[in-house]
């Protein structure tokens, strides 16, 4: 092709036909524009293609994750919902020192909790993606972004809170002539009128119902819902793209 626009250039040198040689020349400049913006957007496209399918890639880490903490968020919920039971038996004093063997967990309400870990695989691919490429127009990662980092800090403050608790009670625990006999799963006297008919135990055990049932089972059950929604939201963009 370069030689064909050599040899036109050459003859209407040759020729002395100066006008023709300039439209020409104009010509062929644009043609060599065209070819290099052809070339530009080619290269676009191929670059866009190559950013469609990493994030749809990141996009299926991110469900994955989801997917994995929306099942680890709802055994969580149960577990709740089974603690709650259980307190409500000490709170309503409906457990005594004659009954208290049909409720064996009772007296371990207050120092046991269930910690919530987010999967963040997913998310922290995402945010590099983020800062390598223009995504503040897109609302999908936009919505992702704003779920994790309301969600990230309120769930590790409300572990850290009922493990702090937690932690606290078994301290208290230890200041009692019982205390091995409670780690051991025996029972003694002093122990059983304690968890059964105690205020203090019973004021133990309405302060976790609130803090862990209601607080901590709550940031969890948020998440839990929240997830489910951009679940489908990234499952729609990935049907899209395939």
């Amino acid at each position: 092709m370069l030689k064909i626009f050599r040899r036109v250039r050459q003859k209407l040198l040759r020729e002395n036909k100066v006008s023709n040689y300039m439209l020409y020349a104009i010509g062929e400049i644009a043609l060599v524009m065209i070819g290099i913006l052809l070339a530009l957007q080619v290269n676009n496209w191929n670059e866009e293609r190559k950013s469609n399918k990493q994030l749809k890639s990141i996009l299926k880490n991110v469900s994955l994750d989801l997917k994995r903490d929306t099942a680890s968020a709802s055994r969580i919920i149960r577990f709740y919902d089974t603690i709650k039971k259980k307190s409500d038996l000490i709170i309503q004093k409906k457990l005594d020192r004659n009954n208290y063997k049909e409720c064996p967990e009772c007296r371990s309400l207050v120092t046991i909790y269930q910690p919530f870990v987010i999967q963040k695989k997913g998310y922290e691919l995402l945010k590099d993606f983020s800062n390598n490429h223009q995504t503040k127009t897109d609302t999908l990662i936009t919505n992702i972004t704003q779920f994790y980092t309301t969600f990230d800090v309120l769930v590790k403050d409300s572990n850290a809170f009922i493990k702090e608790e937690v932690f606290k009670n078994i301290e208290f625990f230890k200041t009692k002539d019982w205390f091995v006999d409670w780690t051991l799963g025996k029972y003694s006297r002093d122990m059983v009128i304690f968890f059964t008919e105690s205020e203090e135990y019973r004021k133990m055990v309405a302060a976790n119902d609130v803090l862990a049932g209601r607080n901590h089972k709550l940031f969890v059950d948020l998440y839990n819902k929240g997830a489910v929604e951009l679940l489908k939201k990234i499952e729609e963009r990935i049907k899209k793209t395939e």
